[in-house]
């Protein structure tokens, strides 16, 4: 497998419930293999907008390997109120309309859907999240052909899996080839997580978020910690998916300066 490189539209665009065309259009001019939708976005356009997204992706000939936030703030996954009746409605019709955009990953964070309550503690909140995986997240994942991937959040983002490791926590307990990790460079900055992790965890390591903190796009040299994250990448001879999840600077010139370096790195 030869390393894709796409670009999350997350943080590049103030429109969340419709497309930003001109952005997409962006993504495949300054040269990224893919785009990296929001699932929740995808989930709910109307028929008549899905329609268009996927003949636009595919009249411009970009891909959509991956999305992003896979979960709405209004499906909890921890807690009281779980219900998996709504959770398997929802999955079922986003992972067919991400599969037939082409995706074959989706990104877990999804951090409002996650965070425990006051009355849910860590150890409880593993174990349900695991089950939820398992008994929902699991055999959509299966019918679609698709992987899941658990994205650690940085503390001030959500209160629950923070760290690579925690992020392992999960993937060991679903026990399921369908469910893996993602390393986010500005979630790990913010944790103080170490970059040694990345070797640690190579093996269920999928996919790789890249950003500096603020959501700065790097388009001249990174910081010495994505410098560290980066080499480590190199060294276990990373070539899966990899986005810049992040603002786009000035626009097509900066992305496709971001782009040239990053390709540099491997």
């Amino acid at each position: 497998m030869n390393m894709r490189y796409g670009f999350c539209k997350e943080f590049s665009t103030p429109m969340k419930t419709e497309v930003d065309y001109d952005l997409i259009q962006m993504i495949k001019d300054a040269g990224f293999d893919f785009v990296e939708m929001r699932a929740m976005l995808v989930s709910q356009l109307s028929e008549a907008e899905f329609h268009k997204l996927a003949e636009y992706l595919k009249t411009i000939g970009l891909a959509c390997d991956c999305c992003c936030a896979l979960f709405p703030k209004t499906i909890r996954v921890t807690g009281k109120s779980v219900n998996y009746d709504e959770i398997n409605e929802y999955l079922e019709r986003t992972f067919s309309r991400c599969s037939k955009l082409g995706a074959k990953k989706i990104v877990f964070g999804s951090a409002p859907a996650r965070a425990l309550d006051d009355e849910t503690t860590q150890d409880e909140g593993y174990a349900q999240i695991a089950e939820v995986i398992r008994q929902t997240v699991v055999p959509a994942c299966e019918k679609y052909d698709m992987t899941v991937v658990m994205e650690p959040l940085r503390a001030d983002a959500c209160n629950f899996i923070h760290t690579l490791a925690d992020g392992m926590r999960v993937v060991n307990a679903v026990k399921s080839p369908r469910i893996a990790l993602l390393a986010d460079t500005i979630h790990m900055m913010s944790n103080d997580d170490n970059p040694g992790d990345i070797v640690k965890y190579r093996d269920s390591l999928r996919h790789i978020h890249i950003a500096e903190l603020a959501r700065v796009m790097p388009e001249e040299d990174y910081s010495d910690y994505i410098k560290s994250v980066l080499e480590n990448l190199r060294g276990i001879g990373y070539d899966g998916t990899i986005s810049f999840e992040s603002k786009n600077g000035d626009g097509l010139a900066s992305m496709k300066k971001a782009l040239a370096l990053l390709k540099e790195q491997f």
